[in-house]
Order: structure tokens, then C-alpha cells, then sequence
């Protein structure tokens, strides 16, 4: 029953043709379930109706009529067939496919950012964006295989009841045969797709690892590569030993099933010629049809069977599909009653807050902050300080857990978040340059002409990445896709990430580490130009080197989730304390 309750999988494989091609689906449907069958029907009856109008001496001309109005039916049903499966197969297929990767790319970015952090989801994430397309598509040659099967083993078993009671009894006891030994074979085939799935999962993660172009040096540089090899070999090795397995355990129930097959044909025949040679030689147009009958029941009603293992195996691969597509997220999900996000310069107040990573020892507890309307504002501290981690809370990438995020006096949940993040800035320490021209690059937050894409080019000091690109903004900053592609220095990545902050207006802007990849003098260049007075935007910059935030309005020191030192560069000096230490001793690294 359990596994029964699954088969509702298959609906969720098959949704997305309903929703993106219900037209065509429908027309799969009629081609399925009403032109096969009736031209199988046509087949089966043909001869009966044809030796019968011998028999009965109607003359040449019926005779040919007869044949022809069954060979009619036969050629239209199969045009009309052929015809709706290459519209529907050329057409549908494509459109589904295309859209349901879009479907998962939806999910995945509208998804709340912890399962970010989830190998679980990461791992139905992947699964989903790789095998959805090509699991919908079986599921859905399966379910019309099957509609097929089930329809022309209807036409079949009416057209025998009506010519012979008995043979249609006789049918049924092979098809009882078929099932019990099919049961075990379905159940044994279902364990296997589990197994086997648990086990690709790391010959996928070998494949991502290899891939990844950022991946490249190390594989080659180090012992990583050996080791993502010899993970492969022994997952191929398990997977080999499973399949072996699984081939000893069906072999006592599919062998027999195979003869059973094909004895279920000859004792059907033998059935017929008992009558034809006991019965009236009138009736051999109707032998003639209930052996072509016959035959197609055996044959579709194998059919049947041959399709229901690779269902089970469908619903255990939509099982995982619908796990990514049912994660359910709090934050991401559009709300309707949402306050839309303030214009202008934010105020940004942090009332003891607490968070904390679900399986880590890290939380901040009672954290407090106030950020005036454009003040700039430093947070230090060790690396795993809790420092990125207020970025991501005032993004609203995570809730606290406890207390309250204010932007302009207001709960920062009250806002619609996504509005509010276009009027959040944020430059992240690790860039992501996107493999497109440097236009897009430059323009992922607003819109801007060419001569405000040049004011801000020459602003951050980018000339250099517009000489390589010849003058032109629509070059590719990647080789991605094109030779023709400029590559980027980390300090140039960096430059464009932080160029995008000035193609508009923007309430806060967050800096996570900016300048990380810069030499001392670029740094302190680029530091001018957040600080610029033409900058109004209130300012939250997280640092690590201690020499980039000397000019900020307040500098705060975090610690373990904490605040444990705050005021201007020099009144933490001359305080002698953590800040002190860390500036000192960094100063010491420069020298040296």
C-alpha cells in the first residue's frame, strides 16, 4: 500500500504537461487512447469480415468494398496517430523540458537561503536540475504506453467476449499467471532503483567535482584528482555488485514468465484450431480474427507488464524531484500584505538579536547596533566572528532568532524583501562575475546609459578592463562561452563588483571584505571612493584588515558574536585593547 500511495509521483511528474502543453496533451490523449486502438480493432476484425464475404459468395466488388473500409480505418487511424505523435513529441516535448528547467531555477533561487547550507536540499537541488527533464519525459511515455496497453487490451478482450466467451476466460488466467509473477519482480526492481540512486549520488558529486572549471588546478596540482577517481571506481564497483545482485534475484520469475509468454500464444491458437477443426468451416473468418485478437492481447498485456517496473522506478525518481520543489521557505515566498521598501537613506538599528547556524556552535546573542542615515560604519574582527553574518540578517537571507532588525524604525520582516534588497547594496568578498558583457555586469541592480557606465568606470579606476574590451560594453568579461572574452584580475573582479553600487541610488550599502584582492595603494584609493562625500548611502563595511576602516565614523569590534569594543580608529588605539592588539600586529605583517 505504501508503495501504491507513491503512484502519486507520477501525477507530479505529469503536472507540467498539463501546465505548460495542456493542448498537446490532450491531443496525446486521443492519439493514445482512441486512434491505436481503433486500428488495432480494424486489424483484429478485418478478417473475419473479409473471409466472410468469401464464404458468403457477396461477390468481388463487396468483397473489395469490405477490405477496403477496414484498410480505411486502419491507414486513417494510423496517419492521424503518427501525424498528432510528431506534433506532440517535435513540439510539447521540447516546450516541457525547457520549461521545466526553468521551474527549478525558479524554486532555487526563490528558496530560502538556509537549505543553502542543507547537503540534503543541495543534493535534491542537483538531482532536480539534472533528471527532471529526462525522468518527466519517461514517466509520461509511461503513463500513454500504458494508456495504450490498457486501451487495446479493452478493444481486444470486448472484441474476443463478443466472439467467444471461453477464450477470453482462458486469456485471464495467463494474465493472473503474469501478475504473480510479475509482483516480485516489480517490488525487487523498485529496491534496486532506491539503492542504486543512494549510490550514484556519489558518482554525481565526482562528476560536479571534475567539471567545475574552479576545481581544475587542484585536481591536477594535488592527490584530489586520484581521490575523486577512486571514489568513482568503487561506486562503479558497488553499483556492478548491486545490479548482479538484483539480475539472480528476477531471474527465478522473469524466465518463467518469458515461457508462460509465449506458451499463453500457443495454447490460445491451439484453442482455435480445436474449434475450427471441430466447428463449422463458416466460422474460420471468425477464428481467423480471434487469432489476430488473441495475439494482440498477448502482446499488449505483456506490454503492461513491461511498463509497470519502470512506474515504480518513476515514482521513486519523482519522490526525490517533488522533495526539492516541496521545501517549504518562509522569507522568499512573495507576501501580499508586505510594506513596500522606503526610498532614501536607511537607519539601521540591531535590538538584541540572536541567531544561530542549525549543527553549529556559533550564535550571537544579544547583539545590539544603531546606524544613523548615512554614517559609515566598520565591523572587525577575527575570521568567524559573526561579521558576514549580520550581512546576511540584514539582507533578511535568515530571521533572528530572537530580537529585532529595524530599517527606518521598522521591523525589517514588515517589508516586501525583495524590493528592499534592490535598495541594499552589496559588494561580497568572494565575486561573482556573471559570463556575460560588461554591461550586465555593471547594470544587475539599475539600468544605465553609457556615458553613466563611463562616469562610473573611470570612477573605480576600471580603464584598464574597458581598454582590454576595446572601448566596448558589450564584451564578455568571461571565456565562458567565447575566446573573444576578457579575463579579469581579482582586483579588476572586485572593482566591477563595487561599480555596480554606484550605477544608482541605494538606501545601505554592505562591503564584505571589497578590497581583499587589491595591493595596499589600490585599496586605499578605492577606500577614498566609498568614503567619497558624494556617497550618501549609510554604510556598513565588514573588515579584516584593519588599515581599510582607520577613516570610518565608528568602528566596531566583534568577537565571538559580540561587541566587545567600539568607537573611532584612534579612540581604539588609545584604548590599548583587542582593536589595538590586531591593528599592531597587523602593522608588524606589513613591515615585515
Amino acid at each position: 500500500m505504501k508503495t501504491l500511495r507513491k503512484l502519486r509521483y507520477i501525477l507530479f511528474l505529469l503536472k507540467p504537461y498539463w501546465k505548460h502543453a495542456k493542448a498537446y496533451m490532450l491531443l496525446s490523449i486521443v492519439q493514445k487512447g482512441i486512434f491505436i486502438p481503433l486500428s488495432a480493432a480494424a486489424a483484429a476484425l478485418l478478417p473475419k469480415a473479409a473471409i466472410d464475404a468469401v464464404i458468403n459468395d457477396v461477390g468481388t466488388a463487396r468483397t473489395l468494398a469490405t477490405i477496403g473500409a477496414y484498410a480505411a480505418v486502419i491507414v486513417a487511424a494510423d496517419i492521424l496517430s503518427n501525424g498528432l505523435s510528431y506534433i506532440t513529441n517535435s513540439v510539447m516535448n521540447t516546450k516541457v523540458m525547457l520549461a521545466l528547467r526553468n521551474d527549478v531555477y525558479v524554486k532555487a533561487i526563490g528558496t530560502d537561503f538556509k537549505y543553502c547550507d542543507n547537503p540534503e536540499f543541495f543534493s535534491q537541488f542537483t538531482y532536480a536540475q539534472e533528471q527532471i527533464a529526462s525522468v518527466s519525459l519517461n514517466a509520461y511515455s509511461s503513463v500513454f504506453m500504458l494508456l495504450i496497453a490498457v486501451s487495446s487490451v479493452a478493444a481486444m478482450g470486448a472484441i474476443i467476449a463478443s466472439m467467444s466467451p471461453p477464450l477470453i476466460l482462458l486469456s485471464l488466467v495467463f494474465v493472473v499467471l503474469q501478475t504473480v509473477l510479475e509482483l516480485p519482480v516489480a517490488k525487487a526492481s523498485v529496491n534496486i532503483t532506491a539503492e542504486l540512486s543512494d549510490k550514484s549520488r556519489f558518482m554525481s558529486y565526482v562528476a560536479r567535482c571534475i567539471t567545475q572549471k574552479e576545481n581544475s588546478a587542484e585536481l591536477r596540482s594535488s592527490g584530489a584528482g586520484e581521490k575523486m577517481l577512486r571514489v568513482f571506481r568503487a561506486s562503479s564497483d558497488s553499483i556492478v555488485r548491486s545490479n548482479t545482485r538484483f539480475y539472480k534475484r528476477i531471474m527465478r520469475f522473469s524466465i518463467p514468465q518469458t515461457g508462460i509468454t509465449s506458451l499463453q500464444g500457443i495454447v490460445i491458437l491451439t484453442y482455435i484450431v480445436i474449434f475450427i477443426i471441430a466447428g463449422d468451416a463458416s466460422k474460420i473468418g471468425l477464428y481467423a480474427s480471434l487469432t489476430v485478437a488473441a495475439a494482440s492481447l498477448t502482446s499488449y498485456t505483456s506490454q503492461i507488464f513491461s511498463i509497470i517496473p519502470g512506474l515504480f522506478r518513476q515514482t521513486l525518481e519523482g519522490e526525490k524531484i517533488a522533495a526539492f520543489f516541496e521545501a517549504e521557505s518562509v522569507i522568499e515566498p512573495p507576501d501580499p500584505n508586505a510594506v513596500p521598501a522606503p526610498g532614501g537613506v536607511y537607519s539601521v538599528e540591531l535590538h538584541d538579536i540572536a541567531f544561530g547556524y542549525e549543527n553549529s556552535a556559533f550564535g550571537i546573542k544579544g547583539f545590539n547596533l544603531t546606524v544613523k542615515p548615512g554614517q559609515r560604519v566598520a565591523i572587525v574582527g577575527e575570521n568567524g566572528a559573526g561579521k558576514s553574518t549580520l550581512t546576511k540578517l540584514l539582507l533578511r537571507l535568515y530571521d533572528v532568532g530572537g530580537g529585532k532588525i529595524l530599517i527606518n524604525g521598522r521591523d525589517i520582516r514588515d517589508y516586501d524583501v525583495h524590493a528592499l534588497r534592490r535598495h541594499i547594496g552589496i559588494a561580497y568578498q568572494d565575486v561573482r562575475i556573471l559570463a556575460m558583457s560588461l554591461r550586465d555586469n555593471l547594470t544587475v541592480y539599475n539600468d544605465a546609459t553609457d556615458e553613466e557606465l563611463l562616469r562610473v568606470i573611470d570612477r573605480l579606476g576600471l580603464q584598464s578592463v574597458l581598454e582590454k574590451a576595446g572601448g566596448n560594453l558589450d564584451v564578455q568579461i568571461s571565456r565562458e562561452f567565447t575566446e573573444d572574452g576578457v579575463v579579469l584580475s581579482g582586483g579588476e573582479a572586485q572593482r566591477v563588483a563595487l561599480a555596480r553600487l554606484f550605477t544608482g541610488a541605494f538606501g545601505l550599502l554592505l562591503l564584505d571584505e571589497p578590497s581583499s584582492a587589491l595591493d595596499p595603494l589600490a585599496e586605499y584609493n578605492l577606500m577614498q571612493v566609498i568614503l567619497d562625500k558624494s556617497n550618501t548611502a549609510t554604510t556598513i563595511m565588514i573588515a579584516h584588515r584593519l588599515s581599510t576602516v582607520r577613516n570610518f565614523d565608528i568602528i566596531y569590534h566583534v568577537e565571538n558574536g559580540e561587541i566587545i569594543e567600539s568607537g573611532t580608529h584612534d579612540e581604539l588605539i588609545a584604548a590599548q585593547g583587542k582593536y589595538y592588539e590586531m591593528f599592531t600586529r597587523q602593522g608588524e605583517n606589513y613591515n615585515n
